[in-house]
Parts: structure tokens; sequence; C-alpha cells
């Protein structure tokens, strides 16, 4: 397994917050997070669209970061925060999509994941959703396949896994994976170690790997479900990457932290959550 990390763990640094957090003095560029992954050791940078600057600026910090050791460094691109498609609602964000599917093969990255929605959507119409995004993944799966490229999903709190997992299945295209987020697949209520257990982990292109608690009054999708250190959460990392390790899983793990509890801030927790899940990934 490859351990990466990705850059909306820090969104409060580049000027993004939610309804529990405020901003720091802290800004951030695309270079002050490959930055972060050299002092951390990290090969596989997990880059947000919506936080990218032109593609042109894109091209020239992928090109610098990747050149220090081409063969070991890894790029991949996500799309589509905060809501993606909006369930079907915004089907003109799909040009975005092919738009940075393209500057992703541009870049050399090897994967790019997206989201069809969040956890407003998750009690819309789950038939009526795969109806209408069908005919987008379908164009999208063929041009990452055209591409070289892997496009997968991820479960954003919006749907059920096994209801995201018949969608992708349904386009049956070898492109289009899953990518399995631990801390959302809890939040909606599926039993995440079972997940792991029983997925067909050719299908699982990617693992996001989170440490969150469930607050009482916050157990809906909506709720605040907040990064804690990792190994002390509700989401048990290190339960999950066992479970990877039997399973002899050999795809990217990201880590992303999500917005912190009271008193945490990125730059500690990220140290912390990459030392920790770097010992458990050496464990046999």
């Amino acid at each position: 397994m490859k351990l990466g990390l990705d850059s909306y763990s820090f969104h409060r640094f580049y000027g993004e917050t939610t309804a529990w957090e405020t901003l720091p003095e802290t800004k951030w560029s695309l270079r002050d997070f490959f930055d972060f992954c050299d002092a951390e050791r990290i090969t596989l940078a997990s880059i947000q669209t919506s936080y990218m600057p032109s593609d042109d600026e894109v091209i020239r910090e992928v090109a610098r970061w990747m050149q220090v050791s081409p063969e070991e460094r890894e790029i991949v691109f996500t799309w589509g925060h905060p809501n993606g498609y909006n369930g079907g609602k915004n089907l003109e964000a799909h040009a975005s999509v092919l738009h940075y599917l393209t500057l992703a093969a541009k870049v050399g990255a090897t994967q790019m994941r997206i989201v069809l929605g969040n956890q407003k959507n998750f009690h819309d119409s789950i038939s009526q959703r795969h109806e209408i995004l069908r005919p987008q993944l379908r164009e999208a799966a063929a041009l990452a396949s055209k591409l070289g490229l892997r496009l997968s999903i991820e479960n954003h709190a919006d749907f059920p896994v096994m209801r995201l997992v018949e969608l992708i299945d349904s386009i049956g295209n070898p492109a289009l994976g899953l990518c399995l987020d631990t801390g959302n697949a809890k939040r909606v209520g599926d039993d995440h170690f079972e997940l792991l257990r029983t997925l067909d982990l050719e299908r699982v292109f990617m693992i996001q790997l989170k440490e969150t608690l469930c607050l009482p009054g916050h157990e809906a999708p909506t709720g605040w479900w907040p990064t804690v250190y990792y190994g002390e959460g509700d989401t048990h990392a290190d339960q999950c990457l066992a479970i990877l390790r039997e399973r002899n899983f050999n795809d990217p793990v990201v880590i992303e932290l999500s917005n912190l509890n009271t008193g945490l801030n990125e730059i500690d927790v990220a140290k912390q959550a990459i030392a920790f899940t770097r010992k458990e990934l050496a464990k046999s």
C-alpha cells in the first residue's frame, strides 16, 4: 500500500471553513502543500482541483515536484468539492470533470477521484440519481480509459456504499472504480469494517483513511463528525489498516483530515496521522 495525503486536509489554509471552523492566518499555495509532503516523506500527493491555481501553474508545480523522484512519486487529482454533481442537480459540472481528466493526464496523474454529491443529497431518491448520473459517468469513464487514467468515485456521505457500488458496476467500464472513505461510510450508517472485509478490492482504487468521532446529537450524515488524532476516534484507522493488510490491498491509502475537533490544528494532526499510518502499514 502506498501512503498518500490529500490537500483537503488543509482546506482552511485555502480559505475554506465549515460551520465549526474559523479562518486561520496561514495561507497556502499548491507549492506549500507539496513542500509539506516533502517534509513528511509523502510520495503520493492527492490535490483538490477546487484549490488549484491556473492550469499552467499546476503543470509547472507538478513537474517541479515530480522531477525529484519520478519513479517514486505519484499524483492523484480530487474533483468536486464540496458537492460535485449535487446528486444530479448540477450536470453543468460535467464539463469540469472532463477538463480535469484531461489536465490530470497531461501532468502524469494516475487517477482522478470524483464526488457525485454530499451529505445533503443522502435522502434524495437513489434510483433517480442513478438514472440521471449514469450518462455522465459513462462519458467520463470512457475518457479516463482513453487517457490511461483510473476514475474513482468517493462515497461522499451521499450514498450507502453498496448502492454506489451498484451504480459503478452498472457502467461496466474497468476504468471506473470506488474510492472508499472510511469516515463517510460510518457517517451514513455503513459497517466500514465489513465493507473492507467483503468488497471486491479489484474495484477499490483508493482508500481514503479518516479518523473521526461520532458525537451525541450528530449521528446523522449532516452532523459534525470531527477529525481527531489517528487511533483515538470511532473509525479505528488501525483496525481498517489491519484488514487491508490481511487482504493484501495494494492501492493507495490516502489520509484526509476533515474539520478538526476543538483545540486541534492541521499541522500537528497531519504529522501524527502520517506517522501513525506509516507505522501501521509497516506491520506484517
